[in-house]
């Protein structure tokens, strides 16, 4: 029975109660007249009852954004609200009695088909999402799906409501789209900055340390040839020459170590070690299990710059004497934990602690890795980096 021939029907019940009500109270006289009345008089306030609750209904489901339908045991529509027929391109007539087979291409409408049978079979709700063709129009629907029972608690088919996401996925594929443009920027950001800090330290090493090597030379030369009283003052600036060719090495480490790019990831944080304990008195201790090796340029810049930001994040807040930075690889990843005893922070705060940790966790992303953050107040702090030991196949040919 279509909603149309139900609205029929109520209207046809009422109209006739209402006209067998009136003839009843005209004989009045009739024996029990006046409680037959009473009753027809109740029967039909629930019947406008069910009428106003009828009409109510069928307002909501004409004026939901949602699909709502009922079919079935065989699958066939036995009521869809207007959004349903005109997603379909049809009317509600031209649904009413028809299965999926007859309104969706054959793949997705046997898949609909299989999910109506389990669920009548199982009597389990079932939520799922998909993406179906309707008239040519690709549309996600998310649908919730249960089982209809009649009043004897058998299986009539199922009832389900479909709402439409495909503007939600589509804008949040946009939103991730444009979260990983920003990851692959900033990624980049930090590689063309390895590259030019890499340049500038071999510049620095290939010029103005062969400079000052050539003029090491030149002054011993000059020291063993002149004359005693010169001796000593060409010592000094000998000395002098070699205290600028020391400061020199240490800015081209800083800028870029060069064990980095020529003895590995484990090599140059050993040296880090060594400067933060020089440069801030916290001494750093380097544990691995002689397996990390990162061979992708792009991957072992990452770790090395959050390494060294949480290092220098350790000496400048958590206030500890030593900090132990374990290195292991596993299934084909590289895993580091650095590991503190210092003040700790809560980490529901963790956005609000700067723009280095957001920094290390969108590259980390970029590169199929992540970064772990567990932080108790007074109870030290251990960040846990992981990332692909060799190039993440997703990024590769980028």
């Amino acid at each position: 029975m279509s909603e149309h021939e139900l609205s029929e029907s109520v209207e046809s019940a009422r109209d006739r109660l209402t006209a067998l009500r009136v003839h009843v109270e005209r004989e009045g006289a009739a024996p029990g007249a006046s409680e037959v009345a009473g009753s027809l008089r109740d029967l039909q306030a629930t019947l406008d009852k069910v009428h106003a609750r009828y009409g109510l209904l069928c307002e909501i489901l004409d004026r939901t954004k949602d699909v709502v339908f009922a079919k079935d045991r065989e699958g066939r529509y036995t009521m869809i609200n207007p959004q349903g027929a005109d997603m379909f391109g049809k009317t509600m007539g031209e649904i009413l009695g028809a299965d999926d087979r007859a309104l969706l291409p054959p793949a997705d409408a046997e898949r609909a088909m299989a999910v109506d049978r389990e669920v009548m079979n199982s009597g389990e709700t079932q939520t799922r999402e998909e993406t179906c063709a309707f008239l040519g129009v690709v549309r996600t629907l998310r649908t919730t799906t249960s089982a209809w029972y009649d009043a004897t608690r058998h299986v009539r088919g199922v009832i389900g409501i479909a709402q439409d996401v495909t503007e939600r996925r589509r804008s949040e594929r946009d939103a991730a789209t444009d979260r990983d443009r920003m990851r692959s920027a900033t990624t980049e950001i930090v590689i063309g900055e390895e590259r030019l800090r890499r340049t500038l330290a071999a510049e620095l090493h290939n010029g103005l340390g062969q400079d000052i090597a050539l003029a090491k030379m030149k002054l011993s030369m000059l020291r063993h040839s002149a004359s005693v009283e010169l001796r000593d003052p060409l010592s000094g600036i000998e000395q002098l020459v070699e205290q600028a060719d020391r400061s020199l090495r240490s800015i081209t480490y800083q800028i870029s170590p060069p064990s980095l790019h020529d003895l590995g990831l484990v090599a140059a944080l050993r040296w880090l070690a060594e400067d933060i304990a020089a440069k801030h008195g916290m001494q750093v201790r380097i544990e691995d299990d002689d397996s990390p090796s990162v061979a992708d340029e792009r991957i072992r810049a990452i770790l090395f710059r959050a390494v060294r930001e949480l290092l220098v994040n350790a000496a400048t807040h958590a206030h500890v004497e030593e900090v132990v930075v374990h290195l292991t690889r596993q299934d084909g990843l590289v895993r580091i934990a650095v590991e503190d005893l210092g003040a700790g922070f809560d980490t529901a705060d963790l956005e609000r602690r700067g723009y280095g940790l957001f920094v290390i966790r969108e590259q980390l992303k970029y590169v199929d890795g992540s970064m772990h953050v567990a932080s108790t107040p007074g109870q030290g702090t251990t960040v846990i980096l992981t990332a692909p030991a060799a190039e993440s196949a997703a990024r590769s040919g980028t």
